[in-house]
């Protein structure tokens, strides 16, 4: 007989972006979307080999090829412990099935477990994403080791449990202390925002520290994410320069963190739990507080209400606004121009720098979509969009209006930065403080249009709609392709990649507000 962590497990596995439903169901539209689900991931992985490739080639190319399994270990380390602090407790703790399944014949140890190893599972997946493309990359061009590919497969399969510990402890005792306050929602949050932007800080400055103003080296990368953020992955160095006792430690070390944390939180899980989930002290009714209004304002401050109560959904939907506005500040900190002059380049060249920054601003700005999510987290209480008395199309798009603001006023600041500190010419300060209403207004339209033909409301823990959605993956990774794309255009064509940039993202706004105008809302 199976384990029973095991089944819960597979369950959980098989639920994720409707593989199941579409095992077990007749309707042809859910089979689409499992299929379209599984081609997203495909692209995904795709994308993510593909950069990591050109790092492993330029390595190798500067003699550096002996490193790239430690790089990789801290590299995957590294993203497992930030989108873990990111995720916060919401996949241990907070779910909507938990009172069914505490009530299944299981103990709290295997509710915990499947729980940690479903996301033990993805975290593996991207680590063979980041170390097999690696492999094969020093194979083809330093030649075939079985100790190179013995120790790196050792470090892809034991490198996310230290930082998934590390997180989920740190998440849980920040959720935990915030858990009775009348604001807790948005103080985790603002915890949160601390921590990434205190990361994303601690990496920019290391690498404007280690950057030499001759040429780019790998090594300063190597030095950054291996010798200063994650040390521990110097122990796999350390193995393939003969010391084998390294490897052994590492892999001990990482299991020994990972049982110690399941031992200790399935000890008081069910306490835990119901600490999280404690709600705050009520607030006695007071009629002076009620305001009148639209219904369009009603339904715009309901919008912006419910993205600042869910951390998750909050984080997801201004990360890349963060992202953006912590660049921002970098380039009013270090001298961004200067050192691109000394490097070489020529004021025509950083004119072209500039314009391609338009399509890292369009990349950024669609990282944060909470729009692509809106509709979704509706959740079991959508039948009260049904009957309220304004047309769906109103709904829909005061569901876009969190993106909007968000997106313009961090772009604004991002694009008027970089045309302030690379000495941008007029066609320059027009064009891109411009495109950025214009890239926002993308953004949001793209992401209710998409979560409207895509909704996944049978979600058991927000994380789900908000991360893992189909929406939300197209969003991602198809304007991460754009943006690239747009980067390049900008870089050879100047402004006119810009303007035929805005004019493509005009159009596709025009059309799909006006299909909204047909859009029902009784699924």
């Amino acid at each position: 007989m199976k384990s029973k962590w095991l089944i819960l497990t597979k369950v959980q596995l098989l639920g994720l972006l409707g593989f199941n439903r579409a095992r077990h169901t007749e309707d042809p539209a859910a089979r689409r979307k499992a299929r379209g689900a599984a081609v997203l991931l495909a692209v995904a992985a795709v994308v993510i080999a593909f950069y990591v490739v050109m790092v492993a080639v330029l390595f190798c190319s500067q003699g550096l090829g002996r490193n790239l399994p430690a790089l990789c270990v801290a590299l995957v380390s590294m993203i497992t412990l930030l989108f873990t602090l990111l995720r916060g407790s919401a996949g241990l703790f907070a779910m909507k099935d938990y009172d069914q399944v505490m009530s299944l014949p299981v103990t709290k140890r295997d509710l915990l477990l499947s729980r940690l190893l479903c996301s033990y599972l993805a975290n593996l997946a991207f680590s063979l994403g980041v170390t097999l493309p690696c492999l094969i990359v020093f194979f083809v061009m330093e030649g075939f080791s079985l100790a190179v590919l013995a120790v790196s497969l050792a470090g892809a399969v034991f490198a996310p449990l230290a930082p998934m510990a590390a997180a989920s402890v740190i998440a849980t005792l920040l959720t935990a202390l915030t858990a009775r306050f009348r604001y807790k929602n948005l103080l985790q949050t603002a915890v949160q925002m601390v921590l990434f932007i205190g990361l994303m800080a601690l990496s920019f400055s290391l690498s404007f520290s280690n950057a030499s103003g001759e040429q780019a080296d790998m090594s300063a990368l190597f030095n950054v994410l291996v010798c200063k953020i994650y040390p521990p992955a110097l122990l796999i160095g350390m193995t393939l320069s003969g010391q084998i006792w390294a490897i052994f430690v590492f892999i001990g070390g990482s299991a020994a963190i990972a049982a110690a944390f399941v031992a200790v939180l399935s000890l008081c899980y069910v306490r835990v739990h119901d600490a999280l989930c404690a709600k705050a002290a009520s607030v006695a009714y007071d009629a002076k507080h009620v305001r009148g209004g639209s219904a369009r304002a009603a339904l715009v401050r309901r919008e912006f209400k419910r993205l600042t109560s869910s951390p998750v959904y909050l984080m997801n939907g201004v990360s890349g606004a963060l992202l953006l506005v912590l660049a921002a500040i970098a380039l009013l900190i270090f001298d961004v121009k200067g050192k691109l002059l000394a490097a070489g380049l020529s004021e025509e060249m950083l004119a072209s720098f500039l314009y391609g920054g338009a399509g890292l601003l369009f990349m950024f700005l669609c990282m944060s979509c909470p729009s692509a999510s809106a509709l979704s987290l509706e959740g079991s209480s959508r039948d009260q969009l049904f009957v309220l008395p304004v047309s769906p199309r109103t709904v829909l798009l005061a569901k876009t209006v969190p993106t909007l603001c968000i997106d313009t006023a961090a772009g604004l600041i991002g694009a008027c930065v970089l045309c302030a500190r690379l000495g941008a010419d007029a066609a320059a300060w027009i064009a891109l403080p411009l495109s950025v209403p214009v890239f926002a207004a993308f953004t949001a339209l793209s992401g209710i249009f998409l979560n409207y033909k895509f909704p996944k409301y049978d979600w058991t823990t927000e994380a789900q709609a908000v991360k893992q959605s189909a929406p939300v993956m197209i969003m991602s990774f198809g304007c991460m392709a754009l943006g690239f794309g747009a980067a390049a255009a900008g870089f050879f064509f100047g402004v006119w990649a810009v303007v035929a940039l805005d004019a493509l993202c005009l159009a596709l706004c025009i059309a799909v507000f006006a299909y909204l105008r047909r859009a029902k809302l009784y699924v």
